[in-house]
């Protein structure tokens, strides 16, 4: 059977018939805790999205302190997780508002905390946390925010999890030519052409049956863009964690690594589909 890494496109490392059904079990798992928070209301998914925030913050945390980096992760989370509900509540005057809180905490941190012999790394990599996490997922919050918000949501996340699954099938059977060797020598452009492909193709069919406002050619656009952007988040968590020699950021759902690993392309998409919807009036 072969590793259900995503969108790495090329011939993967058998693995135990134990694994994958561990992994399809936690990914069906956290799929299904995701759609049942979406579906009460937006402050159930906001809950749900901010558990997730901390764990994913804590997992990056945990990684770059094997590097003796030390960030003040504590003012990461005690301003990134008001951050999403400042966002739905205020728009992005609160999202920028709670983002300029953060990085004035984290400066007053470092600056006060005399037993820190590298401030400035510990200061870059707290704001690298609170970037990559919790204020790229407050994109989600001013989604919400918007008509139709939630389905728009579950739209970008489907899309992102179908790029996936297309990547990984394409990649694993045609996969030749390397996407980016220096950063994750699994990828290669078939799969991520393939992946572009499936996104596109469930975005045409599915995403107008949900959304009257978006046409068919609106959401095949969609589709290959958030295609393109989830590589982007793929790539960026790789790059991470090759700079740190680690395989994964956490061990938190089986067969897929931690939580990082299994929303490091949403956190990309999801800011993606706000820009899109903004620019296209929707």
């Amino acid at each position: 059977m072969a590793q259900p890494e995503r969108s790495d496109g090329t011939s993967p490392a058998p693995v135990s018939g134990r694994n994958l059904m561990l992994a399809v079990g936690s990914a069906v798992l956290f799929a299904t805790l995701f759609l049942i928070s979406a579906f009460i209301n937006a402050w159930a998914l906001l809950s749900f999205v901010a558990v997730v925030v901390v764990i994913a913050v804590l997992e990056v945390d945990a990684a770059l302190r094997t590097t003796d980096v030390r960030p003040p992760t504590v003012v990461v989370l005690l301003t990134g997780v008001p951050m999403l509900a400042a966002s739905y509540v205020y728009g992005a005057d609160g999202q920028l508002t709670a983002l300029a809180i953060m990085v004035t905490g984290i400066v007053l941190w470092v600056l006060v905390d005399r037993r820190d012999p590298t401030p400035i790394r510990s200061a870059g990599a707290a704001l690298l946390i609170g970037v990559w996490v919790p204020f790229m997922a407050s994109f989600l919050a001013l989604l919400l925010q918007r008509p139709n918000g939630a389905w728009f949501i579950i739209i970008t996340v489907g899309l992102t999890a179908a790029s996936d699954i297309a990547a990984y099938a394409v990649g694993s059977r045609f996969g030749r030519r390397k996407l980016a060797p220096a950063v994750s020598p699994g990828k290669t452009w078939e799969g991520a052409t393939g992946g572009m492909a499936g996104a596109m193709l469930v975005a045409g069919i599915v995403a107008p049956l949900l959304v009257e406002q978006l046409s068919v050619g609106r959401a095949v656009a969609l589709g290959a863009l958030v295609a393109v952007v989830a590589v982007v988040g793929d790539l960026a968590e790789s790059a991470v964690k090759r700079s740190l020699g680690v395989k994964d950021l956490g061990r938190l759902l089986p067969g897929h690594g931690g939580m990082m690993d299994r929303v490091d392309a949403m956190l990309f998409t999801l800011p993606v589909a706000h820009l899109v919807l903004l620019a296209g009036r929707l």
